[in-house]
């Protein structure tokens, strides 16, 4: 920027008071601390590329798992960007992408892309405006999240899952089992992992838990998929207490050799 010569120098003091004026009225809908009280953030897909056309979803009640109507909802633009007005309060996120021509109704379906926010549930107080990103993970196969499969809540486990050269696995599932008979259905799953691995498990009350994850979901591991026993606690399985998210470190996956 050109230094204030002298014929000018009168608008060089003037002009800082004439901005004053300007910002000090500000601009008509602009977000400031005290202006509207909700969340607003960004929604992308695991490329990075804006998820235009995706929803934000807030629910009062995190017990429903992220189903059913919402008690919130606002539209992702062409930027990726998403404003929601929310009450003071306590409240569960998801972010949801349904494939082109697809009712934005019912489960995630395979090629769906969704993401509960990691750090669910989210306090709103009067007055803020909070910062909440999503990167959405596509739904590879929609039976998984048709049964045992909670998208938030307070109880629960969370780690990363890693292969036998301790890299992140992403797009894991990781299991949760009320007796250890971990060769069967799981009772609660968790969303895709992300690209650092890393998963969150919600289950719905505490109690002594067995854990697991594979890559697939459908029947019994197949020879070759990565699958992997928690080796943790006592045989895999430890207690929970309600009202904790249990950090358990590390899940490590190998190929599967077709037995147990």
């Amino acid at each position: 920027m050109k230094g204030c010569g002298s014929r000018f120098l009168w608008f060089c003091f003037l002009l800082p008071v004439l901005l004053t004026g300007c910002l000090g009225a500000g601009a008509p809908g602009a977000a400031t601390d005290d202006s509207w009280t909700g969340v607003a953030g960004k929604v992308v897909d695991r490329h990075g590329r804006a998820a235009a056309g995706a929803w934000v979803y807030a629910y009062s009640d995190g017990g429903r798992g992220l189903r059913g109507p919402a008690d919130y909802a606002a539209r992702v633009d062409a930027d990726g960007r998403y404003e929601l007005d929310l009450p003071p309060g306590r409240f569960w996120l998801v972010a949801r992408w349904r494939a082109k021509g697809r009712p934005d109704t019912g489960p995630p379906l395979k090629g769906d892309g969704w993401a509960p926010w990691p750090h669910n549930p989210l306090e709103v107080r009067s007055g803020h405006v909070v910062q909440a990103d999503f990167v959405l993970m596509p739904v590879a196969q929609s039976s998984l999240l048709r049964r045992g499969s909670l998208s938030g809540g307070d109880t629960g486990f969370t780690g990363v899952l890693v292969d036998r050269r301790g890299q992140p696995v992403q797009g894991g599932f990781a299991l949760a089992y009320r007796e250890n008979r971990r060769h069967s259905m799981p009772d609660f799953t968790s969303a895709p992992s992300l690209e650092d691995g890393r998963f969150q498990l919600f289950v719905d009350r505490g109690g002594v838990w067995c854990l697991a994850a594979r890559t697939g979901s459908r029947g019994q591991p197949k020879p070759g998929e990565l699958y992997g026993l928690w080796q943790g606690g006592e045989s895999g399985c430890v207690h929970l207490a309600d009202g904790t998210l249990l950090d358990i470190g590390t899940i490590e996956l190998s190929p599967f050799r077709a037995s147990y």
